[in-house]
């Protein structure tokens, strides 16, 4: 019965213009690669130049990680962040909706031998890395050849939750942030969780370590895992190709001595392989998100 009521709740009116623009993208995925490349280009300049909460988000992000640019660099990083942001959108529909036929040409990864040796040591893997604008399509292209979990937040917006839920590939493991007691289960059965870890969690959760040389809350919870299932810590980087021909996806070697004594000296080593990862890309990570939200007690609020 009660999903009935959701399933009706969703074709209340006010989600006309989701339902519209869902059905623009699935035309849009009938495009050639290039195409949909520069529609989702074309998509993100458009959101680039209207005046929005997003664009002020992510002009202060950019000042405030790089304070060395000009403020003529920062736009010029600021408006390409954008055109990503819309191709990501793009991508988003393909990774639901494309067969794996199509998307075979795009797949490019190198250091998965790092997993495969933390396999024969009997070892779980966490996968940390960045939300870049490419993620599901990263994690849709990952899912054709490998099995792993991904740890994410459920969207509040029901249309968009319904949508996840609906779209998303069906050979991926997600497991809501609350079911840590799932996560952990799945790491000591030796599978691999993808954790995007740079994300704003609040104080109590967190240790204030440098990102970008910005005081940031930082999860402490890679740390627990770790402690509580023997796995191991592999950095991931991803990103879109300059040249359209596909997706770059590098894993790293895992951490060592990982983790630490401290909680903070562990947070910064993870922090410095996800600004490693995002220097080489920058106009590929979502600016948008307040990660700088939480502050030092006493400490001015940036947005």
């Amino acid at each position: 019965m009660n999903s009935s009521k959701n399933t009706l709740a969703l074709l209340h009116p006010s989600y006309l213009l989701g339902w519209l623009g869902l059905g623009l993208l699935w035309l849009i995925t009938r495009l050639p690669y290039r195409w949909q490349m520069s529609c989702g280009k074309k998509l993100g300049l458009l959101l680039y130049y209207l005046p929005s909460k997003l664009k002020n988000i992510t002009e202060i992000n950019l000042a405030l990680c790089f304070p060395e640019l000009s403020l003529e660099k920062r736009r010029e990083l600021c408006k390409k962040n954008f055109a990503s942001l819309g191709i990501g959108l793009i991508e988003t529909a393909m990774a639901w909706w494309l067969s794996d036929e199509k998307l075979a040409t795009l797949f490019h990864v190198s250091g998965f031998a790092f997993v495969e040796e933390a396999y024969a040591k009997g070892k779980g893997v966490i996968l940390a890395g960045p939300h870049f604008t490419s993620l599901e399509m990263i994690a849709r292209l990952l899912s054709t050849h490998y099995s792993f979990a991904i740890m994410y937040r459920p969207h509040k917006k029901r249309l968009l939750a319904y949508m996840h839920e609906r779209f998303r590939p069906k050979t991926i493991h997600y497991i809501p942030r609350h079911r840590m007691r799932e996560l952990i289960r799945c790491l000591n059965e030796k599978s691999a969780v993808w954790y995007a870890y740079d994300v704003d969690a609040g104080e109590k959760r967190s240790v204030f370590a440098p990102f970008f040389g910005i005081p940031t809350a930082s999860l402490t919870s890679v740390s627990r895992l770790v402690e509580l299932s023997g796995a191991v810590v592999i950095p991931i980087s991803f990103y879109r190709r300059d040249d359209g021909t596909g997706y770059e996806i590098m894993l790293s070697a895992p951490l060592e001595n990982f983790p630490g004594k401290d909680l903070i000296e562990d947070a910064t080593r993870l922090n410095q392989t996800l600004e490693m990862g995002i220097r080489q890309k920058p106009e590929q990570y979502i600016w948008q998100y307040k990660r700088f939200k939480t502050r030092p007690a006493g400490e001015k609020r940036f947005y």
